[in-house]
């Protein structure tokens, strides 16, 4: 996917999480705010059922891995634009399966 080789070409991008992203990490020990600056180092494609999962670097040095869908990229970003549109895409799709 062309979105993945423009992630890796920025990388690391900076990324927050997301509200319920900091919720379930919470229930499993990891305490991140909204406004705890994140960084995307890898992107992978894990098909129709996971879309695009990062490969996140917390501040303390802990990895873990997180979809897309559930990150926030800062507006003056270059891919910004790009990423948001496919957050908006792919929670869509999710919507659609769900009603089937």
């Amino acid at each position: 996917m062309e979105l993945i080789k423009e992630m890796e070409m920025y990388s690391p991008i900076p990324a927050y999480p997301s509200k319920e992203l900091c919720q379930l990490l919470r229930k499993q020990g990891k305490h991140l705010s909204v406004r705890t600056e994140l960084k995307i180092t890898k992107v992978f494609d894990s098909g129709d059922a996971g879309g695009l999962v990062c490969s996140i670097l917390e501040e303390k040095g802990q990895v873990f891995i997180v979809s897309l869908i559930h990150l926030r990229i800062k507006s003056d970003h270059p891919l910004s634009g790009k990423i948001l549109a496919y957050q908006k895409q792919r929670i869509k799709s999710i919507s659609r399966s769900r009603r089937l």
